[in-house]
């Protein structure tokens, strides 16, 4: 049997890429022509005055304005109120999904620094996940627990260029600075929920110190741990023994007794500085088990990220909160184009109420995307064009935005939950269209860059933004 489902590049195949695909291949589809013209034409026009609502929109706002939970984007920490309605809208959750579905901005890393520290005073949160690889995001958590390390380089090391933003070292920071002096049991953890690969958690333990280690148990683990390697680097689909899932599974054995000497060489030391290298190595033990046994179940990839997201689940505790940051709609309980299915749909299906799915979403502004060169994916080439500050086109007419941006607040929380049943809170369920933007955006064709959402069926709450200016590298 061939174990292409199991391999770390099957897990790599993240609904972000999928999901950036789906907008660029509608994009040439729907407005190639348009888009070959407009490209040397004058910019856009400005927007026309906002029109005039019909009767069930105005409804919507009605009520969108009487349960707007407002908050001031510009404060580092949340608010004793914003915290009562944060444990609101969290109620018994055990999982706490955002969805990005608009990347780039400035605002959104501080609304999720502000939600997650909020969320931890209130004793609730005590980690959080972004989409990104498990084994590198470990080594941030070692660091806002009081490890040693440069924070840029580390989250340089998650391969995205949405990790290395001012915004996201402030978070980092913030937490490191939350977890000073507090035991552990009170501290909030960073962690990433995918494997593409598990070559960093392997090359962690393979090179713990001689002066630890000693050199023979080095050797051994070296090679308990090359079955890993061999399958991550196999030609997937071929046939031959790097192909077959019978090696695979051999490889579970031999990274389960590895993680048994790694526990019992943590309980020989006694040197602080061994003590503390040896435990995070036999926390990239567990993962690479983890890593192992999960991938020899055939899953699919947003099944595998939901076991990896149990994973730090369990790992945080049963009575603990685990907050997600995932890119697009992955942390929405929907299916895009009848075939790429999100995170939370699994993770909705096993934790039922124990889970929350919350969009974020905004008005107007300039957010840091790629720019869609018309007609091609490039700026003058085959490639994807560079990252620009690019102006975004006002919410499109019968938008979920183009109601949320008339309300009072300029940045708000809204629980989807008790929608009313008239004709406002018919609108209001949808499905209707909101703003899509991961890598790429055209203003030439901005309805390219919506999807269809449904309240409370695919997220129970939104945070929106009534403006937005650029994350900054």
């Amino acid at each position: 049997m061939h174990s292409s489902s199991l391999s770390s590049r099957a897990n790599a195949l993240s609904s972000r890429a999928k999901a950036r695909d789906l907008q660029f291949t509608l994009f040439l589809a729907l407005f190639g022509a348009a888009a070959a013209l407009a490209c040397h034409s004058a910019p856009p026009p400005p927007p026309p005055a906002p029109r005039v609502l019909g009767d069930s929109e105005t409804g919507a706002l009605r009520w969108v304005e009487a349960h707007t939970l407002a908050f001031n984007i510009e404060d580092s920490v949340a608010s004793a109120s914003e915290r009562s309605s944060l444990v609101s809208i969290a109620g018994n959750a055990r999982v706490f999904g955002f969805s990005e579905l608009n990347e780039g901005t400035h605002e959104f890393p501080y609304i999720v620094r502000r939600t997650v520290l909020g969320l931890a005073e209130a004793g609730r949160a005590r980690g959080l996940a972004i989409q990104a690889p498990m084994a590198e995001a470990m080594e941030i958590d070692r660091y806002v627990r009081g490890g040693s390390g440069d924070a840029l380089k580390l989250l340089r090391a998650l391969g995205n260029w949405r990790w290395e933003t001012r915004e996201m070292r402030a978070l980092v920071e913030a937490l490191r600075e939350w977890n000073h002096g507090k035991p552990a049991g009170q501290q909030v953890g960073f962690y990433g929920f995918e494997i593409p690969t598990a070559e960093h958690a392997v090359r962690v333990i393979t090179t713990l110190p001689d002066s630890i280690v000693g050199a023979p148990l080095k050797a051994w683990l070296i090679r308990q741990y090359s079955c890993v390697a061999i399958n991550e680097g196999a030609h997937w689909g071929l046939e031959g023994r790097t192909a077959d899932s019978a090696y695979w599974s051999a490889c579970g054995p031999a990274t389960t007794v590895a993680l048994d000497s790694v526990a019992a060489l943590r309980k020989r030391v006694s040197s602080p500085t061994a003590v503390a290298e040896v435990a995070f190595a036999e926390e990239m033990a567990k993962l690479v088990q983890h890593h192992v046994r999960i991938g020899l179940r055939h899953l699919k990839r947003e099944e595998l990220n939901a076991e990896h997201v149990m994973y730090l689940a369990d790992l945080l505790g049963l009575d603990a909160m685990l907050v997600l940051w995932g890119g697009d709609v992955e942390m929405g309980r929907l299916t895009l184009e009848k075939t790429t299915v999100q995170t939370a749909v699994p993770l909705g299906e096993r934790l039922g109420e124990r889970y929350r799915a919350v969009a974020f979403t905004f008005g107007t502004g300039v957010v840091r995307t790629r720019p869609l060169a018309s007609g091609r994916g490039g700026g003058g080439g085959s490639g994807p064009p560079g990252l620009a500050d690019v102006q975004i086109r006002p919410p499109l007419q019968d938008s979920f935005e183009e109601v949320f941006e008339r309300a009072a607040p300029a940045a708000y929380w809204l629980d989807m939950r008790g929608l009313p049943k008239d004709a406002g809170g018919a609108w209001l369920g949808g499905p209707r269209p909101m703003r899509f933007i991961t890598e790429y955006y055209s203003a030439a064709a901005p309805e390219a860059f919506t999807t269809p959402v449904e309240f409370p069926k695919y997220f129970d709450a939104v945070v929106f933004a009534k403006h937005v200016t650029p994350a900054r590298q």
